[in-house]
């Protein structure tokens, strides 16, 4: 099935430490389309009314607690439930693609987005000793502290991400999967822009502005 380049939706989930994120702004860039990231919690937050501070606390991660214990007053101390954040996210997807042509970003998109016509569902990800040394090093710990978080984080990400009809981060969830690990950031651009080529069976752009290095 082809897709419409016109009305084309791309949703990215990515490993933590895979530079999913570097790809999915690249791979905009070069489409001159948006991409909305951590944007998505801010109009979740529009949508739904859970303050922006608590959508990006828990960004990624279920909500357990009750209470917000970091809540400037006492009107905003009590934590909405869960699958409210959840559905506000899917609603803040659906209502920035409803905008036109864009690339989402984790935060439920693949599966706000999943059968929909003209969508693309993507997966980075990379080896998992190559992600704890590139986070080990953005946080300054060592790479056996960074492995322990990761493996926290990682257990956290599928639960949060778990789908009705999807598993995140298993490749037959998505339209093609790609490891990052051997692979710059612009490396990987390339290849899903390839593929993206194949979708749709046009040209997207002209050849010197997606180059592989």
């Amino acid at each position: 099935m082809k897709i419409n380049k016109n009305s084309m939706i791309i949703t990215i989930d990515t490993e933590l430490g895979s530079n999913g994120e570097a790809v999915a702004r690249e791979l905009a860039e070069q489409l001159h389309i948006p991409c909305y990231a951590e944007e998505i919690l801010d109009k979740a937050s529009e949508i739904s009314g859970i303050p922006a501070r608590l959508m990006h606390r828990y960004d990624g991660h279920q909500v357990h607690a009750a209470y917000d214990l970091l809540a400037e007053d006492t009107a905003s101390l009590k934590m909405r439930p869960a699958s409210e954040f959840v559905t506000a996210q899917v609603e803040a997807c659906r209502a920035l693609a409803a905008q036109g042509p864009c690339v989402l970003v984790d935060r439920h998109a693949s599966m706000a987005m999943e059968g929909t016509q003209d969508h693309v569902s993507i997966y980075i990800h990379s080896d998992f000793a190559d992600r704890c040394a590139r986070l080990a090093e953005q946080e300054g710990v060592s790479e056996e502290q960074m492995e322990k978080k990761l493996h926290k984080e990682d257990r956290a990400y599928r639960r949060y991400y778990r789908g009705a009809h999807k598993t995140w981060g298993e490749a037959d969830s998505y339209d093609i999967s790609v490891n990052s690990s051997d692979a710059g950031i612009h490396t990987v651009t390339h290849t899903v822009f390839g593929f993206l080529e194949t979708m749709t069976g046009e040209k997207l752009a002209e050849s010197q502005d997606v180059k592989a290095v």
